[in-house]
């Protein structure tokens, strides 16, 4: 295999070994049996779901395909499908529930008093049979009567049309990030040492609460209640002499974990905290049936995207907010 099964996933994300490319969707082309005549190589193209010293295991739409690891010639991840892309935001969208959802022609509309983006803004789903002035009309309605700005996620590039329109309308681009993915199974979280205290609720306390700075910014009152909203949802926090050092957020929704809200005081960085949270939450998440995880990275975050990759996760695909300028 050697250097044929590495790769440099697009942009900022780091080379891959073979290893962390379990769970990852990838093509892989391997030695046929010697033969007379016809093909040498075939290929497989699935999610690589199993990976030994003897052999790979590759789930294609036919089902699960065991090769040789000595036949195999080049193995690599492939970019998500539109499909893939926009499921894996539906589930994300789940795992962060605003208080309102409604649902226009296949773009889901959230709301929930104008905390973070994603609890309130249009996700596009789907492309509508309505024109796209009727659909602004209507979604700029809905949040003009609750007092928000309208403002649209666009996964990329599953949506890159809707957004190349968008821009020509001089919509300004904010917060853009990267979703990462890992496989549970690949995320091994560091121990810690006695000197730490863990504790695991399915509610933020105060401690949880007062520790969280979403952009840097103090939480509204409300916002408890949409950390909360969530049937399966885990809060950890780890303490060290009393005093909360590091917290971290899991919810499980479709065999995919949701880890958000990964905070680690800054006299308490580079110690393992974040990784030991990300292994404590796959820990529970695995208990609840969970098999993947997701988690968003501002783009420009460098060492966290380093710390992620790491740990095993791998860019998924990314996203930015078109925000409607305003008038005057």
């Amino acid at each position: 295999m050697g250097g044929n099964a590495n790769t440099r996933p697009r942009n900022s994300m780091p080379v891959m070994s073979a290893q962390a490319l379990v769970g990852c969707r990838i093509v892989l082309r391997y030695r046929l049996a010697a033969a007379t005549s016809g093909p040498s190589h075939s290929d497989l193209v699935g999610e690589l779901t199993e990976l030994t010293d003897d052999s790979a295991t590759v789930l294609t739409r036919r089902g699960p395909v065991t090769v040789a690891r000595s036949s195999v010639a080049i193995m690599r991840p492939i970019a998500a499908s539109r499909r893939e892309i926009l499921d894996l935001e539906r589930i994300c969208r789940r795992g962060w529930r605003s208080l309102e959802q409604v649902e226009l022609d296949g773009w889901l509309l959230f709301a929930d008093r104008g905390w973070t983006g994603r609890a309130n803004s249009v996700l596009p789903l789907r492309t509508p049979a309505k024109p796209l002035e009727a659909m602004l009309d209507a979604a700029r309605s809905f949040y003009a009567e609750r007092g928000l700005p309208l403002q649209i996620q666009l996964p990329l590039p599953a949506r890159g049309l809707l957004d190349a329109e968008l821009a020509s309308r001089c919509w300004q681009v904010e917060r853009s990030s990267v979703v990462l993915t890992a496989d549970l199974g690949a995320l091994a979280g560091r121990d810690l040492d006695g000197s730490y205290r863990i504790e695991q609720s399915d509610r933020p306390g105060p401690d949880w609460l007062a520790s969280y700075h979403y952009r840097g910014q103090p939480l509204p009152a409300h916002a408890a209640q949409l950390l909360g909203r969530h049937d399966r949802v885990r809060f950890i926090t780890i303490s060290a002499d009393g005093e909360p050092v590091a917290i971290a957020r899991g919810a499980v929704d479709e065999g995919w974990l949701g880890a958000s809200s990964v905070e680690v005081a800054p006299g308490h960085r580079r110690r393992g905290l974040a990784s030991a949270l990300m292994g404590l939450l796959a820990v529970w998440a695995t208990g609840q049936g969970a098999q993947h995880c997701y988690l968003q990275v501002d783009q420009v975050n460098q060492a966290a995207l380093a710390l992620y990759a790491g740990l095993g996760f791998r860019e998924h695909h990314r996203y930015h907010y078109r925000v409607e300028p305003t008038a005057g």
